[in-house]
């Protein structure tokens, strides 16, 4: 496909993914299902526990005001947090590819729900598995970088004061606990009665799940909405799309696309002129 046709429906997605509080920050395209390694993935465990979290809502209630629905699965001391719309996007297109293997194309957007749901962020698209005390992040890059990356890193790396102060959320009793983080402070609600050490996103360590937890400036916010039991299964991607690398390269380069992605993916504009354009962005790890 010519260069100059591919940077206009890059420009049409991102216009069509909006701009609203709390949104993506950057305006990087999501990624083809297909690239990164999401055909053929390995079962590598199966929970009897999801744990859904709306990630940036502006209404709880209503998932399509929601940047992302995240989910939490837990097997004999690993969990896996990743996104349920694009896992739920995943599963469809493999399903179809089943039913549809003489097409010389595949559908980008089966099953995706959420506002901005044409935009990525590296807060929804990627895999952070946890098992002891090492965390692997999967990360899935935007279109149109081919490359995708893993690593690990200590876990968990926060460090929790707990305070005696309580709240219901998603229908259990949570206690809340502080810590300032990477640049940051946070506010978390844990919940004893599920007793995961675990949470959204990487958060975790303390004596219960977390059901909560946002920056004292509410840049990011994430809360559990269900609790599920049942049988789901923990995915891991086809490893050969991930290269090895470490935290600080990659974080480096999701800062860079989400500031730069104009520059990054080649876009030109209506004139077919290099577009330069930077963004703001707010990185939830400051350091």
């Amino acid at each position: 496909m010519n260069k100059s046709i591919i940077t206009i429906i890059l420009a049409l997605a991102v216009v069509c993914g909006g701009v609203s509080a709390q949104q993506k920050q950057g305006k990087a395209v999501r990624p083809m299902p297909a690239d990164y390694g999401m055909k053929k993935p390995t079962v590598v465990g199966t929970s009897k526990i999801r744990i859904k979290y709306a990630f940036q809502p502006k209404d709880i209630h209503d998932p399509e005001s929601w940047i992302d629905c995240g989910q939490l699965l837990a097997d004999k001391g690993l969990t896996l947090y990743t996104s349920y719309f694009v896992a739920q996007n995943d599963s469809a297109l493999r399903a179809w590819l089943k039913t549809n293997r003489d097409k010389s194309y595949y559908p980008n957007g089966l099953c995706l729900h959420g506002r901005e749901s044409a935009s990525w962020t590296e807060y929804q698209y990627g895999y952070f598995y946890v098992h002891g005390n090492e965390l692997t992040e999967w990360a899935i890059m935007p279109s149109p970088e081919t490359a995708h990356y893993r690593y690990t890193e200590s876990w968990p790396s926060m460090q929790w004061t707990l305070g005696t102060e309580k709240q219901t959320v998603c229908g259990y009793q949570c206690q809340k606990a502080t810590c300032h983080w990477r640049g940051r402070d946070f506010v978390a609600w844990f919940t004893s009665q599920i007793p995961l050490k675990s949470g959204p996103w990487k958060f975790g360590g303390l004596p219960g799940l977390i059901m909560k937890v946002y920056d004292t400036k509410h840049v990011y916010t994430w809360e559990a909405v269900s609790v599920e039991y049942g049988s789901f299964p923990i995915y891991q991607p086809e490893e050969r799309y991930y290269k090895k690398s470490t935290r600080e390269k990659v974080w480096k380069m999701q800062g860079e696309w989400n500031r730069r992605f104009n520059e990054l993916s080649g876009m030109l504009d209506f004139n077919f002129r290099p577009k330069t354009q930077r963004y703001p962005y707010d990185p939830l790890e400051l350091e």
